[in-house]
């Protein structure tokens, strides 16, 4: 959003608190050119809310900055999102048989560490178990001989 508003040429008016008024001329114009700037940040700012948030923050009373510092509080989900983009990609990845299995294993391993980086280690178990499940069908068969293989080294 912050992007977005800085193509606009916007950015200013989540960034600069209304001046204050006086009896001076320039002080005067210089409220009316930030307030018309407030105006069109909220309007790009609002525009670009769900109809149920816009119904929320529609009033008057907020100015484009505390709008932006009200929804940045309350919503703020760069970094959430973020998150939840890094497991949805984990979580959804499967193997195909057309790629190599060390290529593929590398990205699963890079999106493992995306997770770790953005504070959400995975448990060894549950990121091995998670990697197994995700090679390709016909690799079941490998893992399986290679589980009885290892139960007949350890046993025997």
């Amino acid at each position: 959003m912050k992007i977005w508003l800085t193509m606009k040429g916007l950015l200013t008016v989540i960034q600069v608190t209304r001046p204050k008024p006086t009896n001076t001329d320039p002080i005067i114009s210089e409220i009316a050119q930030w307030t018309k700037r407030d105006q069109i940040g909220r309007g790009a700012i609002l525009s670009a809310l769900s109809n149920t948030l816009f119904n929320v923050y529609c009033s008057d009373s907020y100015t484009a900055k505390s709008l932006w510092n009200e929804l940045n509080q309350k919503h703020n989900t760069e970094e959430q999102g973020l998150e939840k983009c890094f497991i949805s990609k984990f979580m959804r990845y499967q193997m195909v048989e057309d790629r190599s299995v060390a290529e593929q294993t590398h990205e699963i391993i890079n999106l493992e560490h995306a997770l770790a980086n953005a504070e959400m280690k995975l448990p060894e178990k549950f990121l091995v178990m998670s990697i197994m499940d995700k090679f390709p069908k016909f690799l079941e068969k490998f893992w399986h001989d290679t589980q009885i293989s290892e139960r007949k080294i350890v046993s025997g």
